[in-house]
């Protein structure tokens, strides 16, 4: 697997041709104009949708209107009451907690959020941009997720007395904006995603918004912040690669084998790169593995009414490659609208009906087919080296029921076996590549 890995990330320095952000979102809104093509336009609406920037960026309070900033108050508030440092073992004694903790937010909620200012804000935002900015709902989605989340659990790390509820009936003041937000977004869950518990969870110098660390050692903060900015750090790499992506897909269409393979050379260069930030920054220091899993993975989870909580499945990079190489099965409809908000499945469904491997095929263009393999054992290995890494993650809590925050609760040992999982990524990857050649 070293040697491999090595492959993988051999040649995976930073291009020359790199731009800086402002500049290369300039040039992706500018290309959909001059250059008109449904995967340039789903790109360009991804910026603008998104705080007009790749990876997203949200504003917080201060830009919000004046009905909705005590939101974020109240989640300072009672974001210090959420973590121990030990965790009881007996149910009756967090059953105590998790109701105290519930009480006073309820409290805090009553006390400071106006219900008819809110819901008459929330209408006027609904009616324009100079109100509320995409940027503005972005960080408000974020802080109601928090909020809700905080509720679900009420303590962290995440106990199975919590663990065990199947519905939860919310205060007022979390459920009034709630349908707004999934209007606004594009969302249909009823709890937080990566985007709003990771992409939009950090301020402009990229350190966390509504933390769940809060009085807490150094290690549990960074191994939090780390939890979230990963998956950040890793779009700000990947966006170059989208771009090429796009050009591949115009200059296919156009015949243009020269330029569609010279794209994608580099859209696999640019993958290395990306990978190689993803391996590197996922270690122990930024990732403590006794903590990764009590203080950060608990409590992206969700396991009310049928519903699945965050997972680093919804990450936009990986989503893309499997679009854009045609790796089946592609999520349904109703599984993505859950977590993804809309234009992030406009991108990719973009690239899932144009399909670029079914174009090469149909056009016998068997170099450009070659160059999608590329990137398929790139991702092959990846997925594999990943999967591998993450055991260290994997520790027992006698404190709650085995979760994955994106699959609710384990019933069945194989759903958390590494072996089967790597084996099974194996076949899939492998069986893409044979239909390929």
């Amino acid at each position: 697997m070293v040697a491999l890995l090595s492959w993988l990330f051999n040649g995976a320095h930073p291009s020359n041709d790199s731009l800086e952000p402002s500049r290369l979102y300039s040039q992706i809104l500018q290309e959909a104009q001059q250059h008109p093509h449904p995967i340039a336009a789903r790109l360009a609406e991804l910026i603008s949708n998104s705080g007009n920037a790749w990876p997203p960026k949200a504003s917080h309070a201060e830009s919000w209107p004046l009905a909705l900033r005590p939101f974020n108050d109240v989640y300072q508030r009672i974001a210090p009451l959420l973590p121990v440092h030990e965790s009881s073992l007996d149910d009756a004694e967090n059953r105590i907690l998790i109701n105290r903790t519930r009480t006073m937010m309820e409290a805090f909620l009553e006390e400071q959020i106006s219900i008819p200012d809110v819901s008459e804000t929330l209408e006027e935002c609904m009616n324009g941009e100079e109100i509320m900015p995409m940027g503005a709902w972005l960080g408000f989605y974020s802080c109601l997720a928090s909020l809700r989340h905080a509720y679900r659990w009420a303590v962290l790390p995440v106990v199975r007395e919590a663990q065990n509820e199947n519905s939860l009936h919310f205060p007022r003041q979390l459920d009034l904006p709630w349908p707004y937000i999934q209007q606004r977004i594009g969302i249909t869950s009823p709890g937080g995603s990566l985007s709003s518990n990771s992409y939009y969870n950090l301020d402009d110098q990229r350190q966390i918004v509504y933390s769940i660390t809060s009085g807490m050692s150094k290690d549990h903060y960074r191994t939090e912040l780390w939890n979230g900015l990963l998956f950040v750090e890793v779009e700000d790499k990947a966006l170059p690669m989208y771009r090429y992506m796009s050009q591949a897909c115009r200059s296919i269409e156009r015949n243009d084998i020269p330029s569609t393979i010279s794209a994608l050379q580099k859209a696999s260069d640019q993958l290395k790169i990306t990978f190689k930030h993803f391996y590197d920054e996922m270690n122990d220091y930024n990732l403590v593995p006794a903590l990764w899993l009590p203080y950060c993975q608990g409590f992206q989870g969700w396991t009310l009414d049928g519903i699945n909580g965050v997972s680093g499945g919804q990450n936009i990079l990986i989503r893309t490659l499997d679009s854009f190489l045609g790796i089946r099965p592609f999520p349904t409809d109703q599984e993505e609208s859950l977590h993804l908000p809309l234009a992030q499945r406009n991108w990719l469904n973009s690239l899932r009906k144009f399909d670029i491997r079914a174009v090469a095929n149909e056009k016998g263009d068997a170099e450009v087919v070659n160059q999608l393999d590329r990137m398929v054992s790139q991702l092959r290995l990846w997925r594999m080296g990943h999967m591998r890494k993450m055991q260290r993650y994997q520790i027992h809590r006698p404190e709650r029921n085995k979760m994955t925050a994106g699959k609710s609760l384990v019933k069945d040992e194989s759903v958390s076996d590494d072996t089967a999982m790597v084996d099974h990524l194996k076949q899939m990857l492998s069986v893409r590549l044979g239909q390929t050649k």
